[in-house]
């Protein structure tokens, strides 16, 4: 014999309201008689048609036992609360939220012009690379004929110190120019 109770009971045994209960007998078809129902087959024909909500987890079923706090999974959530692998709702929620305020600032200095694109630096620094390096291998040939005719090593090096230094000197300015600041000049 069928075990027969009213709606508003079966709702309480769900946790649902009664309002929810009498459109989930509509919904789901469960039959009604006498205005009752069998309460153990409304329940299998509510579960088969009802998909579980995000919030249902809120509060745990009687005799349960309380989620756990902080967990080593990562998710900041104790192994057991997790769903074939997925954390719950509302972690997953917190760290899309703090995901969307990273980027929310990241966005905010790129507007005020505090960040540099990568690619803008990475070309920069391969042009200027480039030129200081093809800049000091034809240094040799720019100063051979000047250190060739002196006699001591102190006017050689003399002669290569202010070729290095105004070859130096260009490339500073060269650097200033593709990154649009104005250096100083010191004097050393």
């Amino acid at each position: 014999m069928p075990n027969l109770t009213t709606v508003a009971a079966w709702a309480k045994t769900l946790g649902i309201s009664r309002q929810s209960a009498h459109e989930a007998v509509k919904r789901c078809g469960i039959p009604l008689l006498d205005k009752k129902i069998d309460a153990d087959y409304a329940t299998a024909l509510y579960k088969k048609n009802t998909r579980q909500r995000v919030n249902e987890n809120k509060h745990p079923p009687a005799g349960g036992r309380p989620p756990a706090a902080a967990g080593a999974n990562g998710f900041g959530m104790g192994g057991d609360d997790l769903v074939d692998g997925v954390p719950p709702y509302d972690v997953s929620r917190a760290r899309r939220e703090a995901a969307e305020a990273t980027k929310a600032e990241i966005q905010a200095a790129e507007l005020a012009d505090t960040f540099l694109d990568k690619a803008d630096v990475d070309s920069v620094m391969f042009e200027v690379s480039r030129a200081l390096r093809d800049g000091l291998m034809n240094c040799g040939r720019r100063i051979a004929a000047d250190v060739a005719s002196l006699a001591t090593a102190d006017e050689c090096e003399e002669v290569i110190e202010r070729e290095h230094r105004a070859f130096l000197e260009t490339m500073v300015q060269s650097l200033g120019e593709k990154l649009g600041v104005q250096l100083d000049e010191q004097d050393e």
